[in-house]
């Protein structure tokens, strides 16, 4: 469904009941990362997974991709749609802004699942990879790069055992607008760093991370998983960047283990108000 909100209009997918979940994508996907686990979830939550500005079927204005402005809209979304608290996750790109709602809105936060992200800002060398990749798609080739990014975001055993992924995941990629694929190298280039705020935030937490995941390594995983007082850590076997399309099955029942210890029946709904019809 189209949720018309003050700065942009994002399509949503708002499905289940239960606890409200918003699990945002990374870069440069969409919501489409979550189908292969959306049944599963949908058990235990009401699941709410939109496309970003400038992704999938969302609005794709030319400006408004900083990670501050993306947290800004998720808070917007979630009021649009009448939640007060929720657990929040995100992948990648999506774990950055789940971060900064952290930061800037804690009262909303029930719950957080990061999946395949860091807390840490980009160091020197990131930033200039960032900065390669804008002038790529400035110069006009924006499918040039996605071709490179995507085939690094599935890890080796993906690439032997369901090369069809990199294919999923190019036609998801393709969606993007220029505008929102060099708005977000800029906005991830110059995100705050968030491993101060990790120790601060008491609400049950996840922590997922492909073994095989090369842009953020296991170890970071770990590292923020222990930081977080409230934390488990999942490590998918086989899985690169993009567990939830490389490993659904492992990816749905970490998450899916995740709201039934920590979201009982008993405790929902988090939402103080009915889902407008």
């Amino acid at each position: 469904m189209r949720i018309e909100l003050e700065t942009v209009t994002l399509e949503v997918e708002d499905h289940g009941e239960g606890v409200p979940v918003i699990l945002l994508h990374g870069f440069p996907l969409s919501s489409a990362i979550w189908t292969p686990v959306r049944t599963a979830v949908e058990q235990a939550a009401r699941l709410i997974t939109p496309d970003l500005r400038g992704f999938g079927s969302s609005d794709q204005p030319a400006t408004g991709y900083g990670i501050e402005d993306l947290a800004g809209e998720v808070i917007r979304l979630a009021d649009a749609l009448r939640v007060d608290r929720f657990v929040l996750g995100g992948h990648s790109m999506g774990g950055y802004v789940a971060l900064r709602v952290a930061a800037a809105w804690p009262e909303r936060l029930a719950g957080l699942i990061l999946v395949d992200t860091r807390a840490e800002a980009d160091a020197p060398e990131g930033r200039r990879r960032r900065d390669v990749g804008i002038a790529q798609i400035v110069a006009g080739d924006a499918a040039g790069f996605l071709d490179e990014f995507v085939a690094g975001l599935v890890g080796p055993s993906s690439t032997k055992r369901a090369p069809r992924v990199i294919a999923e995941l190019r036609a998801i990629a393709a969606e993007a607008a220029p505008e929102a694929l060099a708005g977000c190298l800029a906005g991830m280039r110059d995100r705050l760093d968030s491993s101060a705020l990790l120790p601060t935030l008491d609400v049950p937490a996840l922590v997922v991370v492909g073994q095989e995941d090369s842009l953020t390594p296991v170890a970071s995983s770990r590292a923020m998983a222990a930081a977080l007082p409230m934390a488990t850590l999942v490590e998918i076997p086989s899985a690169g960047h993009t567990p939830s399309m490389e490993r659904p099955i492992p990816t749905a029942e970490a998450i899916l283990g995740f709201l039934r210890a920590n979201f009982p029946p008993a405790l929902k709904p988090i939402q103080i108000h009915p889902r407008p019809r």
